[in-house]
Formats: structure tokens, sequence, C-alpha cells
């Protein structure tokens, strides 16, 4: 996909609906009433509504900021993300902001956050600007700046905020923006895994990313994860080998069966049964049943998998699902 065109993937998935709200549906708050509002008024009135309004109206008033961004000079919504002090108003100007360089497809208009997001002093405002970036094409428009700020550098981050930030951005771009289907950004998540000095983080972002696109390069650091001495990363590793491309399943699972007979963690031996079972969907079976005996307490898990194997289903979150069904 060309570079434009993921740019504009990313708007759509970004655009969210901007439904008229009721009094009803806010609230306690007075019906809205069509008027013309200054940049100064809405801002206003989103301080306000972030502090004592409805969820129904703390989204509209942040939708309806993005929707008046679109069409507005840059200067004024620009000043108000460098000089914002609170950081839920803070996160509501970012994905403003975010939205009008997504639809002007120019990603320069980031680079204020992405600066607050690198060097804010204060943490809160860090994590802050990071979540601004979410639902858009945050990847592709790091890259468009030079990638002079990225993901691998805020997920080393000291606070624990920021860090979370990077992955709830990451995991949501994959699945909701291009549905797993791109390839940078999956490789971008296994590269900020790879990064992280937080292993619950790089684990989270390694076991929830689709790798259905990732390349032979990324595979080989996904295999050679499964060395790393954290249990965590290393099952977590597992997990994302199971979802490579089929170029790359016959030599992954044979990295999952030495993983299975060598590990003595159980919950690395749990990924790697489930990355094999997934590699090889109904044709897994005989591999599967090639490792009954060497983990005893194992052998269970194993069972489960044919079980839910033997079904014949097509789709891989149906086969998850019944097998741990099987196992509740």
């Amino acid at each position: 996909m060309n570079r434009p065109s993921r740019w504009r993937v990313a708007l759509l998935a970004s655009a969210a609906w901007l439904l008229p709200v009721t009094a009803s549906a806010a609230g306690n708050e007075p019906p809205l009433r069509a008027t013309t509002c200054s940049f100064t008024g809405m801002l206003d009135e989103l301080r306000a509504a972030l502090k004592t309004g409805s969820p129904a109206y703390r989204k509209y008033v942040k939708e309806r900021l993005k929707m008046a961004a679109r069409v507005m000079p840059a200067e004024e919504l620009l000043a108000a993300v460098q000089r914002e002090r609170d950081p839920d108003v803070l996160e509501a100007l970012g994905g403003a902001v975010a939205g009008k360089a997504s639809f002007s497809e120019d990603a320069s208009l980031l680079q204020p956050l992405l600066a607050r997001a690198a060097s804010d002093s204060d943490p809160a405002l860090r994590a802050a600007a990071v979540r601004g970036l979410k639902g858009i094409g945050s990847v592709d428009a790091m890259g468009k700046n030079g990638n002079v700020v990225t993901y691998e550098q805020l997920i080393r981050d000291s606070a624990p905020e920021v860090r979370q930030a990077v992955v709830e951005n990451l995991v949501h771009e994959n699945a909701k923006v291009y549905f797993g289907h791109d390839q940078t950004v999956s490789e971008t998540a296994v590269a900020t895994a790879l990064a992280s000095r937080d292993p619950e983080a790089a684990a989270k972002l390694l076991s929830e990313v689709s790798m259905e696109q990732v390349g032979h390069e990324t595979v080989e650091k996904l295999r050679g994860n499964l060395r790393t001495d954290h249990p965590g990363l290393r099952a977590a590793s597992a997990t994302a080998l199971g979802g490579v491309p089929g170029a790359e399943a016959a030599s992954t699972r044979r990295s999952l069966v030495d993983l299975y007979r060598t590990d003595k963690d159980p919950a690395v031996r749990k990924a790697a049964l489930q990355g094999i079972a997934r590699l090889g969907m109904g044709g897994a079976s005989t591999t599967l049943e090639s490792l009954r005996g060497v983990a005893p307490g194992m052998d269970a898990e194993i069972d489960a998998w044919q079980s839910a194997l033997r079904l014949g289903l097509q789709e891989w979150h149906l086969v998850l699902r019944e097998k741990e069904r099987i196992r509740e």
C-alpha cells in the first residue's frame, strides 16, 4: 500500500461519528444549540466538560474539537498544545492535532505533540501527548517527521504511564487502524518490544500485535527472543511466532518444538503449544502428539488443543475460544 493510501486508511479509522447530543444522553447538561464558537470558547467548554461532564458530553466536546480542528488555522491549535498543562486537555488537543494532520496529510503538524511526548518534564503530560496520537497512522507519521521521536525511544521512558500509552497506541493502531495488515506497524511493535526495559510492556506488545505481515528479519528477532532470561518474554515471543506468515511456518514450528522440549517454565510451554497449534491449525495434530509425555503435566493442554482442532474450525479466534472452553 503506498504512503498516501495508508494515511487515508488511518484517517478513516480515526474518524468518529459526531452525533447530536441530547440532554438525556449527556446527563444533566442542557440541550446543545447550534452556535458559532471561537477556539477559546471550545477550549473552555472542553476543560469544563472534562472535569464535570458526563461521559457522553465529554465525548461530544472532544469530537467537536476534532472536527473544528480540520478547518481551523493550525497556529492557534499548535500553540495550545505547547502551553497546555492539564493532561486530559492535552490528550484531547493532541487528538485534534492528530486528526488534522491525518485530514490534511501534513505529518509535520505533529511535531509539537511529539516533542512533548519525548521531553516534557511532567510524566503525566508526556503520557497524555502519546495518547493523543492514538487512532491515527502514528508510526507512518513519525517516519514522515524523520523518526526524530519513535516508539522505540518512548518505550524506554522512566514513567510507567508513558510506556503503557506506547503499548496501547501500537496495539490499537495494529488492530483498529490497519486491522493487522500493516507490516511497518507490526515490525515497529516488535522493535519497540525488543527496545523496552519493561518486560510486561514488551510481553503485551509481542502477544497482542498481529504478526501476519512481518518479514524474515523480524521473525528471526522473535526466535532469538525465545532465549531471553525472562519467561514472560519467552512466552510472549512464542505466542507471536504462532502468527507469522506461512513462508516462515516450517522453521518456526521447529523452533517452538525445541522450546517446548527444553524450556522448564509451564507458561512458556503452554505458549509454545499455542504457537504450534496456530501455525499448523488442522495439520498440527501430529506435531502436538509427538510432544506428549515430554512434560506430563502439560498433556492435558495437548489434549485440549487436539479436541479443539478436531472441530475443523477455519478461524483462529474460534479455535482458541473452543480450546479455552474445553480447559475451563
